[in-house]
């Protein structure tokens, strides 16, 4: 969504194609990603949404067509591919150092494998999380492995310090800024405040009675201010905010 926010005064045409019904439903629910979708469909960015790409038809090695699942033609001349991405630790398969079904690096509070003295930290690992009792998740973001290097150089000095922050991310199309902190995954209800259409809202994520992340656009500082509650150790409850 950042590139083709990047490319609409550099390109012809741009094009979106998404396997869900809206951009960001998974983060950011149904009703944000729909407000997101019709900024980028006002700077005249198409949406192919409920699809996928079947076909790339190309030309004396030049990219000519893109063609979806549903039939649909698009004329192309770039095509940028968002495919995920998974750790890259095969290199450690026959070490002992401990992974998950999927490759990812266990570690404890301190940022320990399970081989004593060696620590990781960052995209490839699955850490425990103390806002979910310590449930272990993957939280993909440089702001993230930027806590785990701290924590992780403390304890390998001897000074063994648990992992505790709040996960913040934001980002920015055409020149409006979306903050988010908190760890909303499994989010079963979404409270916003302010206005959608006018862009100037504020989303809470909340699981159970529980607000678990929130999200805001041009309502500057709830996101720091919900961060600081959090960062605290303090909950805030569903009530408090509908």
């Amino acid at each position: 969504m950042e590139v083709a926010a990047a490319l609409t005064d550099k390109a012809h045409s741009v094009s979106v194609i998404g396997i869900e019904s809206v951009p960001f439903k998974k983060a950011l629910g149904e009703k944000v990603g729909k407000a997101i979708m019709k900024l980028f469909e006002a700077n005249r960015v198409k949406f192919y949404m409920l699809n996928e790409v079947s076909e790339m038809i190309g030309l004396h090695g030049q990219l000519k067509e893109v063609v979806l699942k549903s039939g649909k033609v698009l004329r192309a001349d770039v095509c940028v591919i968002g495919t995920g991405c998974v750790p890259a630790t095969g290199f450690l398969k026959q070490s002992g150092i401990h992974m998950d079904s999927k490759g990812f690096i266990t570690v404890n509070k301190t940022m320990q494998t399970n081989v004593d003295g060696v620590f990781a930290g960052g995209d490839v690992v699955m850490f425990p999380f103390p806002p979910r009792n310590n449930k272990k998740v993957n939280i993909p973001h440089w702001q993230m492995a930027h806590v785990h290097g701290r924590v992780a150089a403390l304890s390998m000095m001897g000074q063994a310090t648990e992992i505790k922050t709040v996960p913040y991310f934001w980002s920015a199309m055409f020149g409006k800024t979306i903050r988010y902190a908190g760890y909303g995954d499994g989010f079963d209800d979404v409270i916003i405040q302010g206005d959608l259409d006018e862009l100037r809202f504020v989303a809470f994520y909340t699981r159970s009675e529980e607000v678990v992340a929130v999200a805001s656009m041009n309502y500057d500082p709830i996101v720091s201010r919900v961060a600081e509650v959090l960062g605290s150790g303090k909950t805030i409850k569903k009530r408090d905010v509908e």
